[in-house]
């Protein structure tokens, strides 16, 4: 027992040891630079017409990122975001439109890190507006194919009835005012993206995976 005490007391004169590192074996941080662009492909359907504000939004990493020739966001890795913004289209004028949020990064190691960033490339899907926003396309060109169809069936019946040039008038100017007013009832195209539609977003902020 005494000599126990005595080592004891041995050991807490001579206090801890230290531990020598050597700086050159200590690895610098992986940073993947703000300015990286990471494709992204959507796993789930996003819509003016069914989404709202606040929905979530996933997707997966479609190509892996590399920091000197090392991988460091591996393909397939998840990423979580959410809707900022839903607008849908007119119906006389105005776009669909969805702002998208992208904030989390799921690796396959179940890291989870959070992530900022803005909008790139819509992969085709629509045009980018601002850093968020995809905006879809306008339907200007089916309202006028709209109008010109119903006015050309509105002349066609009138000219049957009438047998005259001046009931095809009338019939074509009662048409084309039906169908200035189904433009009127009827909205724009909405804007969807499938899943498997690929977009890319780009790091706002330096990423430590």
């Amino acid at each position: 027992m005494i000599a126990w005490i005595v080592v004891s007391l041995l050991l807490q004169q001579q206090g801890p040891k230290a531990i020598d590192v050597d700086p050159a074996n200590v690895k610098p941080p992986v940073v993947v630079p703000s300015g990286t662009v990471i494709p992204i492909r959507l796993t789930s359907t996003v819509s003016t017409k069914n989404s709202h504000d606040g929905d979530g939004v996933y997707g997966r990493t479609a190509f892996p990122v590399t920091i000197d020739n090392k991988v460091v966001i591996p393909e397939g890795a998840y990423v979580r975001g959410k809707i900022s913004a839903v607008k849908r289209p007119g119906r006389v004028k105005g776009k669909a439109e969805l702002t998208l949020s992208f904030q989390t990064l799921v690796m396959p190691s179940g890291a989870t890190i959070p992530i900022y960033t803005s909008l790139r490339g819509t992969g085709g899907a629509g045009e980018r507006k601002g850093e968020a926003t995809v905006q879809g396309d306008s339907s200007k060109g089916d309202d006028a194919k709209t109008v010109g169809t119903i006015g050309a069936t509105g002349a066609g019946i009138g000219g049957i009835s009438d047998r005259t040039a001046k009931g095809a008038a009338v019939g074509g100017a009662s048409g084309a005012a039906i169908g200035a007013a189904t433009v009127l009832l009827t909205r724009g195209k909405d804007l969807e993206l499938q899943p498997g539609t690929t977009i890319e977003i780009v790091l706002d902020r330096d990423l430590e995976p």
